[in-house]
C-alpha cells in the first residue's frame, strides 16, 4: 500500500512546478485514463493526450512546456522519470517478507554468507559459494558450487545458477531463469552429434536485471558476459560465449546466438534474433522480429528480415502490400509487349 502525500510535498520532492491545490492528498498512482482524485499519473506520450481533458486524476506529471487541458499539473523536465520517482516516494521498493536463513534451506558448510543475507525455505546454496551482504534468495532457488554472488542481489523463486556463475552487486533475477546451462554445442561425426563440453562460465555485471524464464548459456571456454546495467525482459536467450555490453535492453523473446559481441547501450526489440559469430557496435537499435545475419556498425537502427537500415526497411515493407497489384500489372505489360512484338513480326512479313 502507498503512503499519503500532499500534492505540494510531492511536487517539492520531485523538483517540479505545481499548478493545482497543494493540500490535495495523494494516496496512490494509476494510469491516466483510470486515475481518481487521490491518484498521481503522468503524460509522456502524445498518443495519450486525448485523456487529458477528461482525466479525474489528482494531478498529472507533464513536461515543462505542456499547455493543454487539465488544471492540476506537476511540470517536470522528464515526466516519465518524474512518475518513477513518485512511485518510489509513494510505494517504496519491493519488500521481502522473510529474513535470515530458513531452517528448511540447505546451505553447504563451506558457503560464505555476508551480513543480513536471507535464504528462504527449500533453497539450495552449494559448496564454496560466496554471497554478499543483504542478498535475498527466494524459495526453490538453486545456487551451484563455486558461484559468487554480490551484495544486494535478489534471486526470485526457482532461479537456477549452475556452477561457477559470477554475479555483481544489485543483480535481480526473476522467476524461473537459468544462468550457466550448457550451450548448444555439438560436433557431428559418423552420423551422430557429439556434445562439446562446456567448461566456461557466466559473468554478470552490477545492476543487471534478468526477467522471468530467461536463459544465459555458459561459455564453452572463457566466459559469457552480461555488462553492467543491462536489462532483460522475459524469455530472452543468450548463447554460449556471447559478450553483451553495458546498459543494453532486451525486449521479450529476443535471442542472441553464441560468440556474438554486442556493444554498449544496444536495444533489441521483441523476438529480434542475432546469428552467431558477428559483431554489433555500440548504440545499435534492432527492431522487433528483425533477423540480424551480419555485422552492424555502431549507431545504426535496423529492422526487417534480413535486418536492414530502418529507412530502407520502411520502403521495402511499404511495397509488400502492393506486390499482388504490381504482379498483375507486370503480367499485363508482358502480354502487351508480346502482342506488340507479334504485330511487328506480321508487319515485317
Amino acid at each position: 500500500s502507498a503512503k499519503e502525500m500532499t500534492l505540494g510535498a510531492l511536487a517539492s520532492a520531485l523538483g517540479g512546478e505545481l499548478t493545482g491545490p497543494p493540500d490535495r492528498v495523494i494516496r496512490g498512482a494509476n494510469a491516466l485514463a483510470d486515475a481518481t482524485e487521490s491518484d498521481i499519473t503522468f503524460l509522456a506520450n502524445v498518443r495519450y493526450e486525448r485523456y487529458m481533458a477528461e482525466t479525474r486524476a489528482g494531478a498529472v506529471i507533464v513536461a515543462a512546456g505542456y499547455s493543454g487541458p487539465c488544471d492540476s499539473l506537476i511540470r517536470c523536465e522528464d515526466p516519465y522519470y518524474g512518475f518513477r520517482e513518485a512511485l518510489l516516494l509513494l510505494y517504496g521498493s519491493r519488500r521481502h517478507d522473510f529474513a535470515g536463513v530458513d531452517s528448511q534451506a540447505r546451505v553447504a558448510p563451506s558457503a560464505e554468507l555476508g551480513e543480513d543475507v536471507a535464504v528462504a525455505q527449500f533453497a539450495t546454496v552449494s559448496a564454496d559459494v560466496t554471497i554478499g551482504a543483504r542478498t535475498v534468495i527466494y524459495p526453490g532457488v538453486f545456487v551451484g558450487p563455486s558461484c559468487r554472488i554480490g551484495a544486494d542481489c535478489v534471486l526470485y523463486p526457482n532461479v537456477v545458477l549452475y556452477d561457477q556463475c559470477i554475479l555483481g552487486d544489485r543483480v535481480t533475477i526473476h522467476v524461473g531463469s537459468v544462468i550457466g546451462e550448457d550451450g548448444f554445442g555439438y560436433v557431428s561425426r559418423d552420423g551422430e552429434h557429439q556434445k562439446i563440453p562446456a567448461v566456461g562460465r557466466v559473468e554478470i555485471g552490477d545492476d543487471v536485471e534478468i526477467g522471468a524464464c530467461c536463459t544465459i548459456d555458459r561459455a564453452t571456454v572463457g566466459a559469457s558476459v552480461i555488462g553492467s546495467g543491462t536489462k532483460f525482459s522475459n524469455l530472452v536467450a543468450i548463447g554460449h560465449g556471447t559478450k553483451v555490453g553495458r546498459g543494453c535492453l532486451f525486449v521479450a523473446q529476443a535471442g542472441v546466438a553464441g560468440s556474438v559481441r554486442l556493444g554498449n547501450y544496444c536495444a533489441l526489440g521483441g523476438q529480434a534474433g542475432i546469428v552467431g559469430h558477428i559483431d554489433i557496435g555500440d548504440g545499435v537499435r534492432i527492431g522487433a522480429k528483425s533477423g540480424v545475419a551480419k555485422d552492424i556498425k555502431g549507431g545504426q537502427e535496423v529492422f526487417g528480415q534480413p535486418a536492414m537500415p530502418r529507412i530502407q526497411a520502411a520502403r521495402v515493407y511499404t511495397t509488400i502490400p502492393q506486390l499482388p497489384d504490381l504482379r498483375r500489372r507486370i503480367k499485363a505489360l508482358e502480354s502487351e509487349i508480346k502482342q506488340l512484338k507479334a504485330d511487328g513480326d506480321k508487319k515485317g512479313t
